[in-house]
């Protein structure tokens, strides 16, 4: 901001007023929108300084005039709003809203008032002394008589802040709803809030081929069909598509509204109904003011410089944003920059901007964070007809979720149909109509539109039998009414999580024509999405749903970028101090497949709920059963005096309380209990945050992950085997939080798991311990090291989950100790 004010400076002084005209009388001389008032900034200061009067068009018809300042505003000033030279060039479009509703704006330079923005029907005539100085002493007046006049007004605030009561922002909040342009779907626009509001940055995010760009899409047809708020100012919509031909643009925008399949629009082979329906849409589309721009040399200049000519607009819609940016991978900071430019360009213009982002393979993870910066950030995977949508806000993360249909044969996505209307036969096409525009006002224009989202070919909702195409009204059934859809669960007992496993591996070798590197990678590529569906199917008919995003206690919350929460995992890092001198021969073993061992522990159903004391909240369930509670507890811990085993709390050296999670605080209750020894005192529980748990959550992922990867070994298939790892891996090192996954956010599970891990490798060291061998090191989650003996007497060797397998040998040379 500095190199700006001080660039801003130099053009003032370099510049002497020069007026645009100096005719008699107020009228204005020019008239000129906000963006190009903003980049000749000083010299139309200078103007107006000088005697002009210059009025600035912002949106929706607002209008206010740069002016010279007027002797009532002079003596007033201390009651005005004031700005800086930089700050109202940074605001401009504020300030012309908040003149052109009666309040004028003072720009100062040199803590003098220089000029001001004031409301168009004002005729102010120069003063024709000096500019004031800023604060002069008020003038002597002599005050009203009380009881005759009406009471004082608020004082006004004299920091030059724009402050507005709650009525009137909760006014503003409204009007910019009804103003909110439909993504199509209903569902998404319930998760957005409404869809897509003025002065907001929408992104969506998805790969190549998501879909994210038909997302985009429906905005520009639902902005382009809905009415005008104003009949006698027509609204525009622009939608960019750099590099991609605008014939291809226009043809899917027409197949979409009219309901006809885009790709015998595209070759001509329509049939009669379908050309007049096709012939009616392109005919909306064409009278609602709709700009396309398919240039390859757009840029984000040229993109603000566009917009801030084109009057009445209603939607900005870029896709993708990546061309905008450089193809070639752009830089971090070109994507953080791009991001704020369109955000800036969303509130200067008052308008909502839609943009799509196509990730690409080796994105690094600071891209997505640098895509988060957008007001809401839209996350869309597909997997055929099926796709879903994670609506992420900024600093908030995550906050809705919406199930969505991809109508690709009319390049559009909808509501997924009800259970009442799957198998129903589709109308002809000539009883097609496009899907709800963008208009969020309830009582204007929905007479004759489908709801937002519906199939134009499919039959309405209603209470009345569906119409088909020449059957009578009366042979359709009536569909049953039904508040949401019935699950369709198959009659049979085979697992289908193995089937779906090796289908991914056969469809990438398959896609990869054999090359068996280039499968792994692209199975590497969508192992969260599918390790996430597996989970999705392995709870199909649970007697209860677990939650995926439940308020969190800030303790599971980031302290910075840099720091994690607060909670300590126990991860071990231990090396035996106290080893005899001379020569050892040491044995390194690999704990197999520890995180997919560790999947089998007690996680929490619900949210968290804090308990103060040091009851551990179990208590006794249905028939007698004992029913478990788990989460985080912050503790007091014991200390540990055994130079030959490691501590169950890891490598921690710092004193006093700590937050652990229930595998580490059941792991220290049996290390205080006599099976174990009584190798230390019971840890003192202070408060906690737990919730009804089990260890059954995530079982049948488990099993089938486990089976896979043992039939994967067994017919010597290292794909199926890379992949079951990367699922299992990533599901645990995602679901507490991550770009990558934005369809759960369980930081307690996230511990949880990885704690349950290190708790099961210190049980293994402890078990060599009494089978007579001594401990060496513990690493990390699957890495023990051991002497003094035969290790075969106390593990299996092996590739099973269960199993060891030999990581490493070597000779230990130890020195007596002083």
């Amino acid at each position: 901001m500095g190199d700006e004010s001080r660039a801003s400076d130099r053009d003032e002084r370099a510049e002497p007023s020069r007026p645009l005209a100096t005719g008699p009388g107020p009228g204005p001389d020019v008239a000129l929108g906000v963006e190009e008032v903003r980049r000749k900034w000083a010299r139309m200061v200078a103007d107006a300084a000088a005697g002009a009067r210059i009025v600035v068009h912002a949106p929706h018809g607002v209008r206010a005039v740069l002016a010279p300042p007027t002797p009532d505003v002079i003596a007033a000033q201390g009651e005005l709003p004031v700005f800086t030279m930089t700050a109202a060039r940074q605001g401009l479009g504020n300030l012309v809203r908040a003149a052109a509703e009666g309040t004028p704006q003072l720009l100062l330079r040199y803590r003098t008032v220089y000029a001001q923005i004031t409301h168009l029907s004002a005729a102010p005539t120069p003063a024709n002394a000096p500019p004031a100085a800023v604060r002069p002493a008020p003038p002597t007046t002599t005050r009203p008589d009380p009881d005759t006049t009406a009471p004082d007004p608020p004082a006004t605030p004299k920091t030059g802040r724009r402050v507005a009561g709650f009525a009137t922002a909760l006014g503003e909040a409204t009007t910019a709803r009804r103003r909110a342009v439909s993504f199509g779907p209903a569902a998404l626009d319930e998760a957005l809030g409404g869809g897509a509001l003025p002065g907001r940055l929408v992104l969506v995010v998805g790969a190549p081929g998501a879909g994210a760009g038909l997302l985009a899409a429906g905005t520009v047809l639902s902005a382009t069909l809905a009415p005008a708020d104003d009949p006698d100012t027509p609204h525009t919509v622009l939608s960019c598509t750099p590099g991609r031909p605008r014939a291809d643009i226009a043809a899917r925008l027409t197949a979409a509204a009219a309901g006809v399949d885009h790709r015998r629009l595209r070759a001509g082979t329509l049939a009669e109904t379908e050309r007049h329906a096709a012939d009616a849409a392109s005919a909306r589309l064409a009278a609602g003011g709709l700009l396309l721009d398919d240039g390859a040399d757009l840029t984000l200049d040229l993109l603000r410089e566009t917009a801030a000519d084109i009057a009445g607009l209603r939607l900005i819609a870029v896709d993708p944003l990546n061309h905008l940016l450089g193809s070639a991978g752009p830089a971090v900071s070109d994507v953080r920059h791009g991001v704020a430019a369109l955000r800036r360009l969303a509130a200067d213009l008052d308008v909502p901007v839609v943009a799509v982002w196509e990730t690409g393979a080796g994105e690094p993870p600071e891209v997505a964070a640098a895509l988060a910066d957008a007001d809401s950030v839209v996350h869309l995977t597909r997997e055929g007809e099926q796709a879903f949508a994670i609506v992420a806000e900024r600093d908030l993360g995550p906050v809705a979720q919406a199930a969505l249909h991809a109508d690709l044969a009319h390049v559009r996505f909808t509501d997924p149909p009800p259970a009442s209307t799957v198998g129903a036969e589709a109308g002809p096409a000539d009883n097609a109509e496009p899907p709800a525009p963008a208009s969020r006002e309830q009582a204007r224009g929905r007479q004759d539109r489908p709801p937002a989202g519906t199939p134009a070919t499919a039959p309405r909702p209603s209470t009345t039998p569906a119409r088909t195409g020449a059957r009578p009204a009366s042979a359709a059934p009536k569909a049953p009414a039904a508040s949401k859809a019935r699950r369709v669960v198959p009659d049979t007992d085979e697992d289908p999580l193995p089937g779906t496993i090796a289908a991914a591996v056969a469809q990438e070798l398959a896609a990869a024509q054999g090359d068996i590197t280039a499968a792994g990678e692209a199975l590497a590529r969508r192992a969260i999405p599918d390790v996430m569906e597996l989970l999705r199917l392995s709870r199909a008919g649970s007697r209860y749903e677990h939650t995926w995003y439940p308020p969190l206690p800030d303790l599971l919350r980031k302290r910075s970028k840099e720091e994690s929460d607060a909670i300590w995992e126990a991860r071990p890092k231990w090396r035996n101090k106290n080893l005899p001198p001379g020569d050892h021969d040491v044995t390194a073993l690999d704990m197999n497949a520890a995180y997919l061992s560790a999947l089998k522990a007690h996680l929490p159903i619900g949210p968290l709920e804090h308990r103060a004391g040091p009851d551990l909240d179990d208590f006794e369930g249905p028939r007698g059963r004992r029913r478990r509670r788990a989460g985080i507890y912050l503790v007091d811990p014991p200390a540990w005096d055994h130079e030959d085993l490691p501590n169950p709390l890891g490598d921690r050296d710092e004193p006093g309380p700590l937050w652990i999670t229930d595998p580490t605080l059941r792991l220290l209750l049996r290390c205080a209990s006599p099976a174990y020894g009584s190798l230390c005192e019971e840890p003192r529980v202070l408060e906690s945050w737990t919730a009804v748990a089990t260890e059954n959550l995530l079982e049948r992922l488990r099993a089938a992950l486990r089976d896979a990867r043992d039939t994967a070994i067994a017919d010597g298939d290292d794909v199926t085997l890379d992949y079951v790892k990367q699922m299992y891996a990533k599901l645990v090192s995602t679901m507490g939080g991550s770009n990558y996954n934005r369809e759960i956010n369980r930081p307690d599970w996230m511990h949880i798991i990885r704690s349950q891990a290190f708790s099961n490798l210190w049980v293994k060291a402890f078990k060599a311990h009494q089978g007579g061998l001594a401990v060496v090191r513990v690493m990390g989650t699957d890495e023990l090291h051991l002497t003094g003996g035969d290790w075969r007497t106390v593990f299996t060797e092996g590739r099973g989950v269960g199993d060891v397998k030999i990581k490493d040998t070597y000779t230990l040379q130890t020195k007596e100790r002083n």
